[in-house]
Order: structure tokens, then sequence, then C-alpha cells
């Protein structure tokens, strides 16, 4: 009873739609991962079509969803996190053929993919697999477990989504061997811009963003080896940590411009003067080295990330989004579980809220767009079909970290058009109906799934992070330095995120008084602390 009258008296917090659509800004790193992940798949798809074997498409393309991981990733850590995804991806196709070619009725393919939901979602936290977490698995499992399979065909069809995606992953490593620091500096520009949006605009969560931008670029120098290349850029990287507090208007505005002028440097030039005198230089490289020695070692996965909530949340939302689509007669009933389980890829009632009504938003208008392209475009023609499966491939990896309801936009005519590949006689316009209905179901049926499963858990976590932060404090004003400084600014980004996700549960009871004091606390100290320059 407490449970519910809590969600009650906090509706309006929780139900929020406030920034469900609004987009964000993104730099860098969009247009080549649209390319390479469009190229890949046109590759695909066009030697299929030349084979003779378009049959295996989805599955092929299920294959090519690896191209849409590790973005961000250094080059060390995307070359196995990247194979993982490929591996899981085609287990994934296996286990939904496999539980086709049993033919035992409905009820085994709506398990299997509620099992490689649940799994895939327990994956993404253990190995902080990143966006778009385990939604591809569930898309892939549902894709061969709802399609027709006999024995034989099983292995074809795993076969060619294991092909596809080792494309993908040599397309996605090869830039090592022209730009091998490139997601170094791309993790640095982008906490270079976040501190000059801080000092340009200082109002607002902005200080917040620039800690968080900065912090995530130091744990990306971190994963690798120091060499001469990585000294510089940790250098521009304590230069960032340094502007981020301080300074009159006019000299935050001359700082904002100067970190705006390296960012674009470090992007553009593969050696990068920071601008420094060689005084300012030498202290900027004591202070890396003290905040790489003071610095948490970077886990390559760690099995208390992942919630037992979530994890029961996908499952159970899973299986009933399936079964409800099955009695209502879908027939592509997948389309409602991977939309159940795509709401509940983020943590927390009001970020699962956000997250249905990107779905839901995105889905209508995307269907609206699929009537237009279908009545415009000769879709009785394979090569149309492909390019515009193509194209809308590119076009949801231009804007899916803008806002994940305008990639669904996209997501929804090619999801169509793969269909049409599969099954050539299907009705289109029927498909649209079909489409719309079982996506909107399944996001309802996640939403409520995550508000009646309570992650109780989320307050130790937050209690935890709490007492991290304290300690990091405690640690700060007993002998201060640049490492006991960079872990208490991690200590406090953890109490940030673990604040986030309980206040967006309505079982948990938020600390607000303790969080105040352990935050101000924090606070004070950053501000006491010397900052490198």
């Amino acid at each position: 009873m407490n449970y519910f009258s809590s969600l009650w008296g906090r509706r309006a917090d929780l139900f929020d739609v406030r920034g469900a659509l609004v987009p964000r800004r993104v730099r860098g790193n969009v247009l080549v991962t649209a390319v390479r992940a469009g190229g890949c798949l046109a590759l695909v798809l066009v030697s299929l079509r030349l084979t003779g074997r378009m049959d295996l498409a989805p599955y092929a393309a299920m294959g090519c969803f690896t191209s849409l991981y590790a973005r961000d990733e250094t080059y060390a850590r995307r070359v196995w996190l990247l194979a993982v995804v490929g591996v899981g991806l085609t287990v994934a196709v296996a286990a939904g053929a496999s539980a086709s070619a049993l033919g035992v009725g409905v009820w085994v393919p709506i398990l299997v993919v509620a099992a490689v939901a649940s799994g895939a979602r327990y994956l993404s936290e253990v190995v902080a697999l990143g966006a778009p977490a385990g939604l591809m698995f569930v898309f892939a499992a549902g894709v061969a477990g709802y399609a027709p399979r006999t024995w034989p065909e099983v292995g074809v069809s795993a076969g060619a989504t294991a092909a596809a995606a080792g494309l993908c992953w040599a397309a996605a490593v090869v830039g090592a061997l022209v730009h091998p620091r490139a997601p170094e500096r791309l993790a640095l520009a982008r906490a270079l811009h976040a501190v000059a949006d801080h000092l340009e605009d200082p109002s607002g969560r902005g200080v917040h963003r620039a800690e968080g931008a900065v912090r995530a670029a130091w744990r990306v120098l971190h994963a690798r080896e120091r060499g001469e290349g990585t000294r510089g850029l940790e250098v521009l990287a304590a230069r960032a940590q340094g502007a981020i507090r301080g300074g009159s208007v006019v000299e935050r505005a001359r700082r904002a411009a100067e970190l705006r002028e390296v960012a674009r440097r470090v992007r553009r030039r593969r050696v990068v003067d920071p601008l420094v005198e060689e005084g300012e230089r030498v202290r900027l490289s004591a202070y890396a080295d003290r905040v790489r020695a003071g610095a948490r070692p970077v886990r390559v996965w760690s099995w208390g990330r992942a919630s037992g909530a979530w994890v029961v949340r996908v499952a159970v939302a899973s299986v009933v989004a399936g079964g409800v689509a099955w009695l209502w007669g879908l027939g592509h009933g997948y389309w409602a579980t991977v939309s159940a389980a795509s709401v509940l890829q983020v943590a927390g009632v009001s970020a699962t809220w956000h997250r249905t009504v990107q779905r839901g938003v995105g889905t209508v208008v995307g269907a609206v767009v699929a009537v237009g392209v279908f009545v415009l475009l000769d879709i009785s023609s394979v090569w149309v079909v492909i390019a515009l499966v193509v194209a809308c491939q590119v076009g949801a990896e231009l804007v899916v970290m803008t806002n994940y309801a305008y990639a669904i936009v996209c997501v929804t005519p090619l999801t169509l058009a793969l269909s049409a590949l599969a099954r050539p006689g299907e009705g289109t316009f029927d498909l649209v109906v079909e489409r719309t209905a079982a996506t909107v179901l399944g996001a309802v049926v996640g939403l409520v799934v995550c508000v009646v499963v309570a992650d109780r858990g989320a307050r130790a976590r937050l209690e935890g992070a709490l007492v991290e932060c304290e300690r990091a404090c405690a640690r700060v004003s007993a002998c201060g330095g640049a490492g006991c400084r960079h872990r208490l600014v991690e200590a406090l980004g953890d109490v940030e995120a673990a604040v986030a996700v309980a206040v967006g549960e309505p079982a948990v009871s938020v600390p607000g008084e303790r969080v105040e004091r352990v935050r101000g606390r924090a606070r004070a100290l950053l501000d006491r602390e010397p900052e490198p320059v």
C-alpha cells in the first residue's frame, strides 16, 4: 500500500513528459558511425541479392547491429566488446531459430525471447555495453523465433548473422591502423566543449555536465598505456579540469574561446599544441601524473553493476507483451516484446516513462512516414527496398544520440522494409498497422511492469555512493592532492547518478538532507582545493 501511495503522491514528478522529446547536442563521431553502419549493411544486403539469398537478409541485418555498439570506446576495448556483441547476436538468432524449428507452440518462442531479453539486460550492465544496450539481442531473437525455420536452416541463419557481425567488427576496429588515438581525442574534445559551455553559461546544471565530461575523458585516457601522445592529451584534460571554476566574466569568456579552439585542433590534428607556456605545461603534466596515480582502476566488467530488479522487469515484460500480442492475433508478436524490452533498457520509472513516450511518438510518426514512402516508392523492387533500408539505418544512426524518438522514426520504416524483403507477399499497410499496435502495446506493458516490480536496491546503491563520497571527502580533508581530489570528483559523480535513479523509483525514499549535506561538503572541498591552473 505504501508503495502505490508513494507512486500516486509522486505521479507528477515521475510522469513528467518535459524533456522527453527535446534534442540533445552531440559533438563528434556521428557521421562516421552512421556511414560505417550503413556501408556494412549495404554490402551485406547487396551480396545476398547477388547470390539469390534474400531470405537471409533479416538474419544478416541482425549481425550488422554489431556496428551500433562501442562507437566511442577505445580500440582496445572495442576489439573484445564488439566480439562479445557479435557472438551474442549470433547466439540470439540461433536460440530464436531453434525455438521456431521445434514447432511446439507459440509459447516456446515467447519464453526464449524473454530469456534472451533478460540475459542481454544483465550482460549489458556487467560489461557496461552502452547504448543500445541489450535491445538488439532481443530484436535478433524475436526475428528468428517468429519466422518459420527448419533445423537445417538454423545453422544457415546463425551463420549469416555471424558473417555480418564479423564484417562489422572488422570495419569498426580497422580505424586503429589509421587513427589509433581517435577515441581519446574525441572524449577530450567533448570535455573541452562541455567546459566551454559551462563557462559561457554558468547557471543550471552545466557544471555537472562539464565535470562528467572531464571525468569521462580521464577514464578513456586511463584505459590505455601512456605514450607520448597520450601524455599530451592528459595535459589538455588537466587544463579542462582547471578551467571549470573561478574567474571573472571576461576571464571565463576568454577561457571558453581558447578551449573551443583547442577542441577543434584535438579533433582535426594528430599532434596538438596545448597552447600553454612551458612552466604551465610542466605543472599540468605533474597534475596529470598525480591523477593517473590516484584514479580508480578501469574494470573490464563488474558483476555488481547489474540490478536483479531490472533483469526481472525485462523478463516479465517480455513474456506478458509476447503473450498479449499472441492473444490479440498479432502476426509479428516479437515487435511487442522488443518494444517492452526497449523501454526497460533505462533505470527508474521516470526514465522508463520518457522512453515509453519516445517509443510511442516515434513509432506513430515513423508509421506515417512509412506509409508515405511506400506510396511514393516501388517497394516491389528489391533494389529499392535495399536502398530504403540502408538510408533508414544511416538516418537512425545520425539522430539516435540526439533523441531516441527521432531514431525510432527511421527505425519503423526500416523494420517494415526488412519484413518486405523477407516476406514479399505480405500486405505492407497491414504491417504498418500491426507495427504501430504491437509497439505501443509493448511500450505500455514495459511501463506497467516497471511500476509494479519495484527496484528497492536503488536505496542501497545510493547509500553506497554516499558512503564512498564521504570517504573521498575525508581523504581530501586529510591529505588533499590531485589524486584524492580526482577520486572525490568521481565519487560525487556516482552520487549524482545514484540519486537520478533513486528519485525515479517510487519505492525508494531518498534521504534528501543527507544527500544535500554530502553534496555541499564535496562542493566546498572541491572549491577549496587548488585547481591545476
